[in-house]
């Protein structure tokens, strides 16, 4: 665990995020949004930078997968489809705030991390310090509101408020949209465990997806908010094994319902997509 946390800490003082990443990456899909505003869109680099997560795949642990990005940072970047189709998810969810009068600022290349993996590794005091550094980033650009894209990066910021004195309102795009394509198609649906069970956004996505006209193929076992299971990715870190055997095991009953499943979660997605058999879409290239 020490090498880990020595890793995650130098990574984000040298590079701002917990790996090296080319930040011309991660905001490579914003067209015309102005720089800042009291109001701004945060993707904390979630949706661009996971589909290179399958890549690391031979790395057997955490400290693994940071060694080899470290090593390979120059040469490792998502794939061109994956990430044209990260692009298209973020610009879907601008184009369904404005469309509900919402016109959102964002910080490009200066957008911090969130520090969702060191929360969810349990390093408290180093995320509470982070915490500290991303909160006084958000006060020198007069940000007041923040809109998350993903339930890892919404997770860590509406708890910055337990650990740091945190005064900007944290509010998902799901609370903010509503459906605007009309789809006649059938899904099942993979709820991310944070959604669903600990951020009370379960209701408000099902809702829109209903709206969409989305027919989803459901199971009380597979999808019901109390017995549905985790896609596998979030233990990957200390595990690969088993959270492939997790993915492989959820994937096999998902596809027992339907051969398309939608997520709302990059992690679920590349986590998913390997083993489902069948076509894979996140609610906002289905709906929005």
């Amino acid at each position: 665990m020490e090498s880990l946390r020595s890793l995650l800490i130098d990574s984000l003082e040298k590079y701002g995020m917990p790996f090296p990443v080319d930040k011309r990456v991660c905001s490579g899909w914003a067209r015309d949004l102005p720089k800042g505003g009291e109001t701004i869109i945060f993707t904390s680099c979630m949706y661009q930078v996971e589909p290179v997560v399958p890549t690391l795949s031979k790395f057997s642990s955490m400290a693994g997968v940071l060694k080899g990005l470290s090593s390979l940072a120059k040469f490792v970047k998502p794939p061109k489809e994956e990430l044209d189709r990260a692009y298209n998810i973020l610009n879907n969810i601008i184009n369904a705030l404005r469309k509900r009068g919402i016109n959102p600022g964002y910080l490009y290349e200066e957008e911090p991390y969130s520090g969702a993996l060191l929360l969810e590794m349990g390093l408290l005091e180093e995320f509470t310090e982070h915490a500290k550094k991303v909160s006084k980033i958000l006060e020198e650009h007069g940000i007041k509101r923040i809109i998350t894209v993903d339930p890892h990066t919404h997770n860590a910021l509406t708890r910055y408020g337990e650990f740091i004195d945190f005064k900007v309102e944290v509010i998902n795009y799901l609370e903010l949209v509503r459906p605007e394509k009309r789809v006649d198609e059938e899904f099942t649906i993979h709820d991310s465990c944070l959604y669903s069970r600990f951020l009370n956004l379960r209701d408000k996505y099902r809702d829109m997806v209903n709206e969409s006209g989305v027919k989803l193929k459901e199971g009380f076992l597979l999808t019901g908010k109390e017995t549905s299971t985790c896609c596998g990715g979030p233990i990957a870190g200390l595990d690969r094994e088993l959270s492939e055997a997790i993915a492989k095991k959820r994937a096999e009953n998902l596809n027992k319902l339907s051969k398309r499943l939608l997520v709302m979660c990059p992690i679920c997605y590349v986590t998913l997509s390997p083993y489902f058999k069948g076509e894979v879409k996140d609610i906002a290239e289905v709906i929005l």
